[in-house]
């Protein structure tokens, strides 16, 4: 057996070591309870696979002069919702959503600034560059309801999430933690937005992040009075067996002869990093033509993609009649023009008259619909009538979609707009 001893002057040296990394472990956790806020939501009216209900999460103050608070999208809700805040000692108080990114999961909450508390402070961010495999960092919130407490992990990597790019971690997050800081744990700068992980049963320590660069952009955008929701864009990207790939499938439009099946991409306005179709996103979010370098066989060559004002729309627009509320679609690149039943409450007239979440409305009393506007038109001078509506169901097979179509009684009651902060 070969023994090894340690000195006492080695030990006094890793004593110091261990001693200075939790005294600076406790300066970021210190710092993280200033900055991070408790959110607390409640939706009414529903929209896409939310439901009715209430729920709690975290965020973090970014801007104190505009009493921006960052956090998830599924904190804030992505439909219709009345929002609450509270600094650490202080009450709740009402905020308004300024922006809600359901791409990224990214919501920026507006509090007033007279309601932040003088010792708050405001969360430096990494807006540059991505953090490197092993970093240790601390997941900063409030896990099933225990308030402003930390964990500690790594970040294990950048990943592609079915394209989106994501902070990989094995620090613990649980229900509460979503829209709270990941934070380097030596310089106390937030790295990513924690926002989801895999179910503890199947997996462990596999956490996920929004990174902050994503988010440092959408902040910029805003402050420049620009609208940062993402645009629909007219390419398919197609999966490789290689992460951080971007081959062309298929585009239309006005890109339909710049960029051709099997097109690589290779960097997006310079940025070699723009791999995931997330980043490659962004560019285009301030409204600019972008450059693009690809390579095409064995070919390389720079091409300029034009600016797209086609947006997916981040503000949620409904018409609620008889216990529904029908609006647009919250998918991405969705027919802008198709009208669904987004919510229905239970014991509704509408549900007592078979509609079902899900339903496309096609038409009110033999008049297409296709617009708010339109619902509304249909529906003006009928409360406490019957009207017809036809609707449609998507059925799909192996082979073929197919839709069911069916025709519904409507008792009208209750006519009013939905829009994303509720009952206007």
């Amino acid at each position: 057996m070969i023994r090894r001893s340690i000195n006492s002057g080695a030990l006094s040296l890793i004593a110091m070591l261990l001693l200075g990394n939790a005294g600076q472990a406790n300066d970021v956790i210190e710092a993280a309870g200033r900055f991070t806020v408790k959110i607390t939501t409640a939706v009414d009216y529903s929209f896409g696979n939310e439901k009715k209900g209430t729920w709690r999460g975290s965020g973090f103050l970014v801007d104190r002069e505009r009493g921006w608070i960052l956090t998830n999208a599924h904190v804030a809700g992505k439909s219709p919702s009345t929002i609450r805040v509270s600094f650490k000692d202080r009450p709740y108080s009402k905020v308004e959503k300024v922006y809600v990114d359901n791409q990224l999961d990214l919501a920026v909450l507006k509090v007033e600034p007279a309601n932040i508390p003088a010792e708050a402070i405001v969360a430096a961010m990494k807006c540059e560059g991505e953090p490197a495999a092993g970093l240790p960092v601390i997941a900063f919130g409030h896990p099933w309801g225990l308030d402003y407490t930390a964990t500690r992990g790594i970040v294990s990597g950048t990943k592609s999430l079915e394209g989106e790019e994501a902070l990989q971690t094995d620090a613990a997050l649980n229900p509460g933690n979503s829209g709270g800081a990941l934070i380097d744990a030596v310089t106390g700068v937030v790295v990513g937005v924690n926002a989801s992980g895999f179910s503890k049963a199947m997996t462990e320590g596999l956490n996920f992040a929004v990174p902050s660069k994503q988010a440092c952009n959408i902040l910029n955008l805003l402050k420049q009075g620009k609208d940062p929701s993402p645009p629909i864009l007219p390419v398919t990207f197609a999966t490789t067996s290689k992460e951080r790939e971007l081959v062309v499938a298929q585009s239309d439009g006005d890109w339909a002869g710049v960029l051709k099946p099997g097109d690589r991409v290779l960097a997006v306005n310079g940025d070699q990093t723009a791999r995931f179709s997330t980043r490659f996103v962004s560019y285009f979010r301030s409204g600019e033509p972008v450059q693009v370098q690809i390579r095409r066989g064995t070919e390389t060559k720079t091409v300029e993609l034009a600016a797209l004002t086609r947006r997916d729309p981040v503000k949620q627009l409904g018409v609620h009649v008889s216990g529904m509320v029908i609006g647009r679609s919250t998918i991405t690149g969705a027919d802008p023009n198709a009208m669904w039943v987004q919510f229905l409450d239970d014991a509704s007239v509408a549900e007592q008259a078979q509609f079902r979440e899900g339903y496309q409305v096609l038409s009110i009393d033999g008049v297409s619909v296709k617009s708010h506007e339109d619902i509304l038109a249909a529906l003006k001078g009928r409360e406490g009538t019957d009207v017809e509506v036809i609707v449609r169901q998507p059925r799909f097979t192996l082979i073929s979609g197919r839709y069911d179509y069916y025709v519904r009684t409507l008792e009208v009651r209750d006519i009013f707009v939905v829009d994303e902060n509720g009952r206007k």
